[in-house]
């Protein structure tokens, strides 16, 4: 066994956590020291078979899709747009620093679609490049290009923060300020119903909720009345509603003045606050948990990624959310067997979701589809797995199927399966690197790595100086636009966060088709 794959998978992931956890004066390679470990071993001939590879990709990106699901849709509808043209820009501007330089240096179209396609790691594009004209230096080249190409986006993303003095910390607090600042404050306030017209006329409790988009938590009535069941409001009761500052507003102006937020109401009503963890209702809408109902329980506010949301019927509870729940007291038992309130008692095992969303999406990167002039092109196994899983994160359930996983069960999928995919691409990429700058010479090199680092340099200043972008999200931007796994993962490991993946996950499934279609026009058009 020491002469096995398994042997030297886990040395080189040993070596490289060692190497990389050395600091000096405070700087660490941190998870580009396993590169730098898996391409000398593979030098040296301790090579991982190209299968892990792919293995460790799939369980990454599959877990990176499913935590990226929610907010990836919510940021597609605000800012993707925005996004996708500023990484369509991006591999534009690689592209034509890459051809201008190579065409100085008369190199020939193959020759620089090996460089561009090498430039950006991406195997899909070669492939694509390859259908249309089979040229073996191609292959040679991006080959060659490969590994420094890695090598340099994973060091350029450690160091940006360095160039541009950012302090990651700020950068990580100004992110959630924005985010919360998307969903107005949940305020909660007590009234006392004074209207007139309330003598003549009185409401039931859930009209008043579906006119002004409330939730009344409590009520103070001389009536005696079941509060399992849709009480009736009367003149001069007292209510305590939850929900925006507009909508606050108007149950003002419906039923009358505002009591001060002291006041003791006298029900058995409790406030519970519990977290998301049963599978019964784990991706379930609000408005289909009927055991809520039967217990005269009202969810008042979802606290999800640390911001508070008013929430709504058709809200899909996800693992983790904490809930803001009002009930009985003698329903507290209950309600806590239906919600969960452990984490620990949540299935981190269940293999079949995992298995079955990881299938899906390597049958949809498989399927071609037609572009015109450029021709048939898939989505590949990426790109396919990415896209299934964001979906899936985001519906969270089909019937008895869970596909959301634990906290602890997405971080082990993705550092594990980060760490295999890094020491097989490492070793595979070293293995023939030398002879193939042997071969070649280093100018193929240098014209890939200026038309990186520069067009990389550019895009950062504008996204940063000129649209004041979170320098979390230009991270994500940035390794989304050149469709890197090793950048992502270094960018999550540097800001300590999965910020990073919410733009990269936008970007990605656009920017792998658009460097498919240019590695493609270039061969056809020069």
């Amino acid at each position: 066994m020491i002469h096995s794959d398994i042997f030297y998978l886990f040395l080189i992931i040993s070596l490289g956590y060692l190497v990389g956890n050395i600091k000096i004066k405070g700087f660490s390679l941190d998870i580009s020291a396993m590169l730098i470990v898996a391409l000398a071993a593979g030098h040296f001939g301790l090579v991982v078979s190209e299968e892990f590879k792919f293995f460790g990709l799939a369980i990454f990106i599959y877990a990176v899709g499913l935590q990226s699901g929610p907010g990836f849709f919510e940021t597609i509808k605000t800012e993707g747009i925005k996004f996708n043209i500023l990484a369509a820009t991006l591999l534009l501007m690689i592209l034509s620093v890459i051809t201008l330089t190579s065409k100085h240096f008369s190199l020939p179209s193959t020759a620089i679609d090996g460089i561009f396609t090498g430039a950006l790691s991406s195997v899909p594009s070669l492939a694509a490049a390859l259908e249309i004209k089979d040229d073996p230096s191609m292959s040679v080249l991006f080959g060659m290009i490969y590994p420094f190409a890695i090598v340099a986006t994973v060091l350029f993303i450690r160091f940006l923060p360095i160039l541009f003095r950012v302090d990651i910390q700020k950068e990580i607090e100004d992110y959630e300020k924005e985010e919360r600042s998307k969903h107005p404050e949940v305020l909660v306030k007590n009234f006392k119903i004074t209207n007139q017209n309330f003598k003549k006329e009185s409401i039931k409790k859930s009209k008043l909720e579906k006119m002004t988009d409330t939730i009344i938590q409590r009520v103070e009535s001389a009536k005696q009345q079941d509060v399992d069941k849709d009480i009736t409001l009367h003149y001069g009761d007292i209510i305590r509603v939850s929900g925006k500052k507009e909508n606050l507003e108007n149950v003002g102006l419906i039923v009358g003045e505002e009591v001060a937020s002291d006041f003791s109401f006298h029900d058995d009503m409790k406030v519970y606050r519990l977290l998301v963890t049963s599978k019964n209702i784990v991706g379930k809408k609000i408005a289909d948990i009927k055991e809520l109902k039967s217990l005269g329980a009202v969810i008042t506010r979802v606290r999800r990624s640390g911001i508070d949301i008013h929430p709504y019927p058709d809200m899909t509870l996800m693992l983790g959310d904490k809930l803001y729940v009002i009930a009985p007291r003698k329903y507290g038992e209950k309600l806590t067997q239906i919600i969960g309130n452990s984490l620990q008692k949540y299935p981190a095992a269940d293999f079949l979701p995992i298995s079955l969303g990881i299938v899906f999406g390597i049958l949809l990167g498989s399927i071609p589809f037609h572009i015109p002039v450029v021709g048939d092109i898939k989505l590949s196994f990426v790109g396919g797995i990415l896209i299934t899983a964001l979906i899936l994160g985001r519906i969270g359930r089909v019937g008895p199927i869970v596909w959301q996983m634990s906290p602890h069960s997405t971080t082990l999928m993705k550092t594990l399966g980060q760490l295999i995919f890094i020491a097989a691409i490492g070793t595979n990429a070293g293995k023939y690197l030398l002879q193939a700058i042997s071969d070649n010479g280093f100018l193929p090199i240098y014209i890939a790595l200026f038309g990186l680092i520069f067009s990389l340099f550019v895009m950062t200043m504008f996204c940063r100086f000129v649209l004041k972008m979170n320098f979390l999200t230009i991270l994500g931007l940035l390794s989304g636009s050149m469709t890197s796994t090793p950048s992502l993962t270094m960018a999550n490991n540097m800001t300590k966060s999965d910020y990073p993946s919410i733009s990269y996950a936008a970007v990605y499934p656009l920017s792998l088709v658009f460097a498919i279609v240019l590695a493609q026009l270039l061969v056809k058009v020069m």
